[in-house]
C-alpha cells in the first residue's frame, strides 16, 4: 500500500472513530486496518492513536499528522479536477473525422445540445471518406462506415445505415420508372469514385440475393453532391437514408424499387485510441453518441 493510500486509511479510522467502523466503511477487516495503522506508525515512529480499553483517541502527533494529512487529500482532490473536469467545463478542441454527409445531417443537428452541455468546449471537423491517420491528421475520433480494419483503434458500432434508391420526378418523366433492378442498367445512374463497393447495388429478388453494378455516365467522390445531382434531374442515385429521408417526404425525390429491400446492410462506426486514459472531451463526446445513436 502507498504512503498516499496509508494517509487516505488513517484519516477514514479518524472520521468513523474505531478500527471496525472504519473497517465497513473501507470493506476492509478491523485486523487489516490495525495492520496499517500499525504500519504507518512504524514508518513515522510515532504513535498517531492512544489506544484506552478498547477506544482509540488521537495523540498530539496524531492530530497534526491529522492536519497535514486533510492538505495532502485536498491537494490531490484539486490535482485530478483540474484535467478532470466536470460537464459545463469540459474545454478544448474535439477534431471528429467524418463524411460531409453525416457531418451535416446527423451530427450538426446535434451540436447545439452538445455544446449546451459543454460551453467550454471547440469542435473542429475533419471532412473525408477515407479512414484518416489519427495521429498526422490530429484526430480525436473518427466516424465512418463498414467493418473497423485499423487494429490500433478500437471500433464500436453506432447504427444501421440503410440505402435508397431515387430520383427526381423530372428524371423519371423524361426517362421512365425502373420496375426491376436490371432495369437500371438502362438509366443514368449516379455513381461513387471512392468506396468502389458503395456501386454495387445490393438487392433481394425472389428471395435471392443479387447485386448490379453500377456505371454511371456522372460520379463523385462526395454523397451530398451526388444528391445535388439528382435533384437537378440528371440520374438515379443511391444515398443514405438519412441523408435524402426529407427530400422524399417532401417530393423532391422519388423513392425507386420498394419492393426489393436491399441484400446488405452498413453498420455506421464511432473509432478512437484504445486505453482508459481517453481525454475528457473524448470521453464526453463517446457519452453523447451513445445517447443518440444506440445501436438496436
Amino acid at each position: 500500500m502507498d504512503k498516499f493510500a496509508e494517509i487516505l486509511v488513517f484519516l477514514c479510522v479518524v472520521e468513523e472513530g474505531s478500527f471496525s467502523a472504519a473497517g465497513r466503511k473501507l470493506s476492509r477487516t478491523p485486523s487489516a486496518i490495525s495492520k496499517i495503522i500499525a504500519r504507518l506508525e512504524s514508518r513515522l515512529a510515532v504513535r498517531l492513536f492512544d489506544r484506552i480499553a478498547g477506544t482509540i483517541r488521537l495523540t498530539q502527533e496524531g492530530q497534526r499528522f491529522r492536519e497535514h494529512g486533510k492538505k495532502v487529500v485536498d491537494a490531490m482532490t484539486e490535482a485530478e479536477n483540474s484535467v478532470t473536469p466536470n460537464e459545463s467545463e469540459m474545454t478544448g478542441v474535439l477534431h471528429i473525422h467524418t463524411s460531409l454527409t453525416f457531418a451535416k445531417y446527423q451530427l450538426a443537428p446535434l451540436l447545439p445540445l452538445l455544446l449546451k452541455r459543454h460551453p467550454s468546449l471547440r469542435i473542429e471537423f475533419i471532412i473525408g471518406t477515407d479512414r484518416g491517420d489519427f495521429l498526422k491528421k490530429d484526430i480525436d475520433v473518427a466516424i465512418h462506415s463498414g467493418s473497423p480494419t485499423e487494429l490500433s483503434m478500437v471500433g464500436k458500432p453506432l447504427f444501421l445505415r440503410r440505402w435508397i434508391i431515387a430520383a427526381a420526378p423530372a428524371y423519371l418523366k423524361r426517362n421512365g420508372v425502373p420496375v426491376v433492378p436490371d432495369e437500371l442498367h438502362s438509366h443514368h445512374c449516379l455513381n461513387f469514385t471512392v468506396r468502389q463497393q458503395w456501386n454495387a447495388w445490393t438487392f433481394i429478388e425472389n428471395s435471392v440475393p443479387k447485386a448490379v453494378n453500377i456505371q454511371g455516365v456522372v460520379g463523385a467522390d462526395q454523397g451530398e453532391l451526388l444528391r445535388t445531382l439528382a435533384l437537378v434531374g440528371l440520374g438515379i442515385v443511391r444515398l443514405a437514408e438519412f441523408h435524402i429521408a426529407a427530400d422524399i417526404a417532401e417530393g423532391r425525390l422519388v423513392q425507386l424499387l420498394t419492393d426489393y429491400p436491399p441484400a446488405t446492410q452498413d453498420m455506421m462506426y464511432v473509432l478512437y485510441p484504445p486505453g482508459k486514459t481517453l481525454a475528457p472531451r473524448v470521453r464526453a463526446f463517446l457519452r453523447f453518441l451513445n445517447e443518440h445513436f444506440a445501436v438496436q
